[in-house]
């Protein structure tokens, strides 16, 4: 096995994990994920999807510039914490006292109560928030 580095010149390191981990002498991955670990991932990602898709019902009927402001951020956001910076200007535009907007806020707050329970006071740790994308 020769020392220098691996070259991924198809980008299949991005499709199996195990091809981007270092190897040791005998040619193992020095280090493999766990099962455990796997399904904690899929899970985070499965929760900041259906978190990013609540958002984006939020701003779909924005009509004013700033609702086409949120609608870019929010279709750029990669990450949880992205969504979670722009809660306070969503929240904002979502004044309105009807009942589908109530609703809507209502949602979104239980979904960042789940999502990031210590920013309100929960002892619980948050998949999302130890999970890095």
């Amino acid at each position: 096995m020769s020392p220098s580095p691996r070259i991924d010149l198809l980008g299949l390191s991005e499709l199996d994990s195990q091809l981007a981990a270092e190897t040791d002498e005998t040619g193992f991955p020095d280090r493999v994920e766990l099962p455990a670990k796997r399904s904690a991932r899929i899970e985070s990602r499965r929760a900041f999807v259906e978190m990013k898709q609540l958002f984006m019902r939020a701003v779909e009927n924005l009509e004013h510039r700033k609702g086409a402001w949120l609608r870019a951020q929010v279709r750029a956001a990669e990450d949880p914490i992205d969504l979670w910076l722009l809660r306070g200007p969503l929240l904002a535009t979502l004044r309105e006292d009807d009942v589908a907007t109530r609703t809507m806020r209502a949602a979104l707050y239980r979904t960042l109560d789940r999502t990031f329970p210590e920013a309100f006071g929960s002892a619980e740790i948050s998949a999302l928030s130890t999970q890095r994308f």
